[in-house]
Formats: structure tokens, sequence, C-alpha cells
């Protein structure tokens, strides 16, 4: 009999053990550069991924295929990575990915992750538009001003701010949205959460026509850059 309360006694020691083991396996996942990119505590399933990913590739692809017909035509694929980005170009593009992204997440999600799933879809969007509109706005501001017309310092000051305060904002913006009411804590933009979602703001780059990122051709890849942004997202719990 006291042979079979230490058993007893040992096990349930042994399941505490092991919650206690889960609970800080989760807390260490949370604050790794992995989680706070992807925002996820455990990964999707394959067919899941699938999806999301098909998602995301064919919401990025409509609107690359209407700029495409209307700025030169379409005769092949090529052709699609020959749009001119402007402001409108790259807001529809980093708006129709993420979309897609979090649309087939949702459809595709049976667990309880939907409502997720929509907070960081609202997330990637405020901080790929926002930034970039700014830097839109800074730049039209001063290609109007004859002083500053051809200022490289000014030019640059105007974009490293759009950016600076723009992902700031855009996290306002985002917890607004997400939780009207305020009944959740606010998702805090912090340094490392800028740095692993800079990507976002490869848009801003390429509207603001900065010499490097149109020599590597950057707006090739902005579209897959886009598209990745909301494959993460349609896979957030």
């Amino acid at each position: 009999m006291p042979l079979s309360v230490n058993n007893k006694v040992n096990t349930t020691n042994s399941n505490v053990f092991s919650s206690f083991q889960s609970t800080a396996h989760t807390k260490n996942i949370y604050s790794t550069l992995y989680y706070k990119r992807n925002h996820r505590v455990e990964e999707a399933d394959t067919k899941t991924k699938i999806k999301v990913a098909a998602g995301s590739v064919i919401a990025t692809l409509l609107p690359m295929i209407y700029f495409a017909k209307k700025q030169h035509g379409l005769k092949n694929l090529k052709d699609l990575f020959k749009v001119k980005y402007e402001l409108k170009e790259v807001l529809a593009l980093s708006t129709a990915s993420i979309a897609g992204g979090v649309i087939s997440g949702v459809a595709a999600d049976k667990k309880s992750n939907k409502k997720r799933k929509i907070q960081e879809g609202v997330f990637q969007f405020m901080n790929a538009t926002i930034p970039t509109a700014l830097v839109g706005g800074a730049m039209k501001l001063i290609e109007d001003n004859v002083k500053y017309k051809d200022s490289k310092p000014v030019k640059v000051a105007a974009i490293a701010t759009s950016l600076i305060a723009g992902m700031p904002l855009a996290a306002f913006i985002s917890n607004i949205i997400n939780d009207p009411k305020d009944k959740e804590p606010d998702r805090k933009l912090t340094l490392k959460d800028s740095i692993v979602n800079m990507d976002d703001a490869l848009g801003a780059l390429v509207v603001a026509k900065i010499p490097l990122v149109q020599n590597l051709h950057l707006e090739k890849v902005m579209p897959a850059i886009f598209a990745w942004c909301g494959y993460r997202a349609g896979q957030s719990n």
C-alpha cells in the first residue's frame, strides 16, 4: 500500500514537472526571433501550409497581371516582372498578398486561431502600407519643391523619418483596430520587432527610388516578399 501511494505521488510530481517544462518551453519560443517574425507557437500542418501559400501567391499574381496589362501588355510571364511600381501599385500589391494569405489561412484553420490570423494580417497590412504611404508622400513633397528636389540629404532624412515614424504608427493603429475596447494588452513594437519585420517596408524603399534598390532591381523580388508576408500572416496562431 505505501508503495502504491509513493507511486501516485511520484507520478503526480512527474506530471507537474512535465507541465512546467512545457510552459517554460512555450515562453522560450515566445521570446525568440522566430516567434516574433512568424507569430506561431506551433507549426501548421502541411495541408494548411499549402492552402495558405496558394492563396497568398494567387492573390499576389492578380494585381501583377492587372498592372502588367495596363502598363505594357502581357504577352508572357516575363512581362509580370516589368511592372513599374509607384505608390498605388505597391499598396495594391501588399494589400492583395496579405489579404490572400489571411483569407486562405482562416478558411483552412480548423482550430481557434482565426482571430489571431486576422489580427496579424491587420498588423502586416499596416506595417506594409503606412510607412510606404508616408515615404511616398514625403517624396512627392520634395519633388514639388524646387529648393530640395535634388538634395540627397533631404531625401535620405525624409525616408528615414517616414520609416521610423511609420512602423510605430502602424502598430498603434493596428492595436486600435484589433482591440477597439482595449480589453487586451497592446502589441508593443520593439526594436527586435522592427528588425524582423523590416521586409514589410521594402515597398517604401522601392517607392523612394533609392539608387541601391533600383540598381539591385529589388522591385522584381518585392512580389515574392509580400507573398511571404501573406503566408506568414495566414499561419499565425
